[in-house]
């Protein structure tokens, strides 16, 4: 079966991705340069402006290119969300690019994600505040909060976090700690107050033998 290759003009676009992916992780949206890009791109700035418009709608795509490849590969599941957590964690220590560009998104105060309602944080929101109705996820903490503190703990090793690298700067190393650590807290966080001295007991015999 013949394979359609990519035309000149897609081949185009797509160094361009790839180099404002390298541009805008490096240096956020106010420090990078279409003419930086154009260059690494081997394209003119006239076709980024033409293919893509002007400098922040650039950023806008290529940061829901990669949100999307979260999306796509760390399912997000309100009944499983230490396991959500952990798969966010690998993804997050892979993609340090998607975390800087995170990083400069929020540094200059772009609150609105580039994607369609039903992939955004408030939906997830939702879905965690339907678990707590449904009994299947605790509800100590508001479904916000969690969702926070779950995005927050798998990322703290990272750009998006300062001081997860500097307090474990040989984090790298110690992944399979830093995971399993991560899907016993969020475990606590939402497990369900009837089942919480078990999984505090669990805590304690996988911290002993953490040591």
């Amino acid at each position: 079966m013949a394979v359609n290759e990519p035309s000149k003009s897609e081949r185009t676009r797509e160094r361009i991705m790839v180099a404002a992916t390298a541009e805008f992780a490096a240096f956020g949206i106010a420090g990078g340069r279409v003419d930086r890009i154009a260059r690494t791109a081997k394209a003119n700035k006239s076709q980024i402006y033409e293919y893509f418009g002007n400098k922040e709608q650039l950023f806008e795509i290529v940061l829901e290119r990669h949100l999307r490849d979260v999306y796509q590969t760390v399912l997000f599941d309100p009944d499983d969300l230490p396991g959500y957590a952990g798969m966010l964690f690998d993804f997050a220590m892979d993609h340090p690019h998607l975390m800087r560009l995170v990083m400069w998104n929020g540094l200059e105060q772009r609150r609105n994600w580039p994607l369609e309602e039903t992939l955004s944080l408030p939906a997830q929101v939702r879905r965690i505040q339907a678990a707590q109705s449904a009994g299947h996820v605790g509800s100590d903490y508001p479904a916000d909060f969690l969702l926070t503190l779950i995005i927050t703990v798998a990322s703290a090793w990272t750009a998006a976090n300062p001081f997860g690298i500097s307090i474990t700067p040989d984090a790298e190393s110690r992944r399979p700690m830093l995971r399993e650590a991560i899907l016993r807290a969020v475990r606590t966080l939402c497990c369900l107050s009837r089942d919480r001295s078990a999984i505090t007991g669990e805590m304690e015999d996988g911290s002993q033998k953490a040591v």
